[in-house]
């Protein structure tokens, strides 16, 4: 093959590793599609890692083997195994979220915590089951791959999806504020959690924290009622709040009350929620790659409301 034919190629692999990677795996994701039964990462840099370190760094992380931008540095044999490797995620060929866990332990980080399938179950991150195609599916994963298995119910709102996405990218917002701003968007509708136990989760998973802190993060919502401050009470089950338009004495104060009654959480006479606030952030994996997502390696440097 010619120099000239061989650039050639080497700009098309390119092009469709970019266009996968930031556009089309990025999309799927959002759109919670069937390919994968769980979608740990929405974008498109999580994507480039996850693929990248399995398909090129391999043993180790990609930066290791090829310089950045590992597009314009990535040979022809290390595109098409990187492509091979998207085909398969946005096929249902490869589980993505094993893929995911993979590549945090990589890079020394602790991997999400996963319900595992039972013993002799015959799945692997390479061979998860697939769905037989069906019509309507034609789009532009056809330039790319086939048709894939099924997804879990209850995904999230694409509002929801969106939400993370635009916290995520707000740098101008604190990382603690990012991540308690994420957090309440794993409150379930109809539940309500407290200041308290989402400060508790954060000290025990990740670093110090305290609800005051929490409050302080949630003040005056720039997402509000998508980002549901509003299932966030006091200790007591109480209104509570530690300021801002969402407290106890906020401007929102009754319609915080009033968005709980609709989603279906029952407040007593003395004006207390009933029932057990929502506490198990820890049992998504996807909350924990957020964190990854936001604070990266240095996440041992930051305290409380930092």
């Amino acid at each position: 093959m010619s120099p000239t034919a061989t650039s050639g190629r080497l700009v098309d692999l390119q092009e469709q590793w970019s266009a996968l990677y930031k556009e089309e795996l990025p999309r799927l994701a959002k759109a919670r599609d069937k390919a994968q039964p769980k979608w740990p990462v929405y974008l498109d840099h999580c994507f480039a890692r996850i693929i990248l370190d399995n398909a090129v760094g391999k043993d180790k992380p990609w930066m290791e083997r090829v310089s950045k931008p590992a597009t314009k540095n990535m040979s022809q044999q290390q595109l098409d195994a990187a492509l091979d490797l998207g085909r398969k995620i946005a096929s249902g060929e490869a589980d993505l979220d094993q893929l995911n866990q993979r590549s945090l332990e990589l890079r020394g980080k602790e991997g999400p915590k996963r319900k595992r399938d039972g013993p002799g179950n015959g799945h692997t991150a390479n061979s998860p089951k697939k769905r037989k195609s069906r019509p309507g599916d034609g789009d532009i994963r056809s330039h790319f791959f086939n048709d894939h298995p099924k997804v879990k119910a209850g995904s999230p709102a694409p509002e929801l999806l969106e939400a993370r996405e635009t916290i995520f990218s707000s740098k101008h917002l604190t990382p603690f504020r990012r991540f308690v701003l994420i957090l309440l968007t794993y409150i379930p509708r109809g539940r309500y959690s407290t200041y308290g136990a989402m400060s508790s989760y954060i000290t025990t998973q990740h670093h110090k924290s305290s609800a005051r802190a929490i409050g302080n993060a949630m003040r005056n919502n720039p997402f509000a009622p998508t980002v549901p401050c509003h299932r966030v009470l006091a200790h007591d089950g109480r209104i509570g709040g530690f300021g801002g338009d969402w407290g106890e004495q906020g401007r929102h104060a009754a319609e915080k009350k009033r968005l709980l009654a609709e989603e279906g959480v029952k407040f007593d006479s003395g004006g207390k929620a009933a029932g057990r606030p929502y506490t198990d952030f820890q049992e998504d994996g996807e909350v924990e790659t957020w964190y990854k997502e936001i604070y990266g390696d240095d996440n041992k440097q930051y305290t409380a409301g930092k």
